[in-house]
């Protein structure tokens, strides 16, 4: 039975799924810890945009003076630049801005360092990651709890 099972489970398992879990579990992390910073630094909120057209992402913070990018730890950059390429993550996303105040609350942007158009249930999936197969991420609004 053991054998069995090892071989139903081993087939059902392939490169692409992994690959793509991963990928959305990177994202995950990555929207927490874009989350975090904002909610430890008061003076700016923060954000995270993809481009689907340029497949790319980054995260930046946004004050009244401006907006700057800035390298999310762990990203897989290139030599230079704050841009991560889809194909460095391993799948790619979907167009989306979100930015979180210092409460830790989701907006879909902001202007001049003031967030604005909370995020509202009907948003969801927020991020959407794609290999072969797509994987949601929502976030919740008021409380930005992201799954």
């Amino acid at each position: 039975m053991s054998i069995l099972a090892a071989t139903v489970i081993g087939r059902s398992i392939t490169p692409a799924n992994l690959d793509l879990n991963s990928a959305t579990d990177k994202i995950r992390t990555q929207l927490r810890f874009v989350q975090s910073q904002a909610m430890k630094r008061t003076d700016a909120v923060w954000g995270i945009q993809s481009n689907s057209g340029t497949k790319q992402y980054w995260m930046f913070r946004a004050t009244s003076t401006g907006t700057e990018e800035v390298r999310i730890p762990g990203g897989d950059y290139g030599a230079t630049g704050t841009h991560i390429s889809f194909d460095s993550l391993g799948a790619d996303l979907n167009n989306f801005t979100i930015v979180f105040d210092w409460l830790g609350r989701p907006f879909n942007g902001q202007t001049a360092g003031v967030p604005n158009n909370p995020v509202v249930a009907a948003d969801n999936p927020k991020v959407t990651v794609t290999k072969g197969e797509t994987r949601p991420i929502s976030i919740t609004p008021e409380t930005g709890l992201i799954q």
